[in-house]
């Protein structure tokens, strides 16, 4: 292990950890939020399932439980100073939307709404929800998916040239890939 240090167990998924942030929206009733997520995970291609880790305390995961529904945000760097809005206050207190300046849109296969100001969004209906630890997995299908058509490069890929997404860094660090 010449060369390598150990890292302290809290800040061990931070080596695994530099995804693009997403914004989590969820309703139920008149009652609506955005949280800002940075551990998800596809888990399934066929049927299409992806997973989001909510803390117990999250008042979106309280709606998700209840609507059995939610929305997966793809944010741009640009929105940086909104995102982290987004996960600073809890939307039982404040009004996320109003505050943060997104738009909603209703979704056009699950009761809940996207951010318009957002490159991409998955709607998502809930497939199973388990505990673990102090956060809970929801697992959530994949009803429709939508993205700005610049998003993709020609190979299919996110064109990380042209759209630069938020990558969490640990804490309050954020950053950008590059070539």
């Amino acid at each position: 292990m010449s060369g390598k240090i150990e890292i302290p167990l809290k800040d061990a998924h931070r080596l695994i950890n530099p995804g693009p942030v997403v914004l989590i929206t969820a309703q139920y009733g008149e009652k609506a939020t955005i949280s800002t997520v940075a551990w998800h995970m596809p888990v399934s291609s066929w049927p299409k399932l992806v997973a989001i880790s909510l803390a117990f305390k999250r008042f979106t995961l309280e709606l998700i439980e209840q609507s059995q529904s939610f929305t997966i945000n793809v944010p741009v760097y640009s929105q940086l100073k909104q995102v982290t809005f987004c996960g600073t206050y809890s939307g039982r207190n404040v009004d996320k939307l109003t505050e943060a300046g997104y738009t909603s849109k209703p979704c056009s296969s699950i009761d809940s709404f996207f951010l318009d100001e957002c490159v991409a969004h998955m709607e998502c209906s809930v497939h199973s929800i388990t505990d673990t630890g102090d956060h809970k997995i929801v697992v959530g299908e994949v009803k429709s998916a939508f993205a700005d058509e610049h998003l993709f490069n020609e190979q299919g890929v996110i064109d990380i040239n042209r759209v630069h997404l938020i990558h969490h860094l640990g804490g309050t660090h954020f950053g950008i890939l590059r070539t």
